[in-house]
């Protein structure tokens, strides 16, 4: 098992060291892309002009079989997105709503 491997995987197509990584094990329901999609929309056109958010990632943990995902990464629910800043985690969740705040809270604090 290889962290460090696993992650420069999924990340090998990173720009601005920002990924959206949503790890799965059944076919997304599209409203849930959509949900997503317009949550970094919104991220990428308000919170992170400088920075935006550029490479998002859809991984079936069923299918990818090159690395345990679930035990690596700690996947407790299905679908989980990632949110990675240049090779580390920064937020974990199953809920795409839960990205804007994320942002949000974190332009407050600077």
């Amino acid at each position: 098992m290889n962290p460090e491997k696993a992650t420069s995987h999924i990340l090998k197509d990173q720009e601005n060291g920002v990924s959206v990584i949503v790890f799965t094990s059944k076919p997304l329901e599209d409203s849930y892309r959509e949900l997503l999609q317009k949550n970094i929309d919104y991220i990428n056109n308000n919170l992170k002009k400088d920075k935006p958010i550029l490479h998002v990632s859809f991984i079936n943990v069923e299918q990818d079989e090159r690395y345990d995902y679930k035990t690596i990464f700690e996947l407790k629910t299905d679908p989980q997105i990632l949110l990675f800043e240049n090779d580390e985690i920064k937020l974990r969740t199953n809920d795409p709503d839960e990205l804007v705040p994320y942002y949000e809270n974190e332009s407050v604090g600077k």
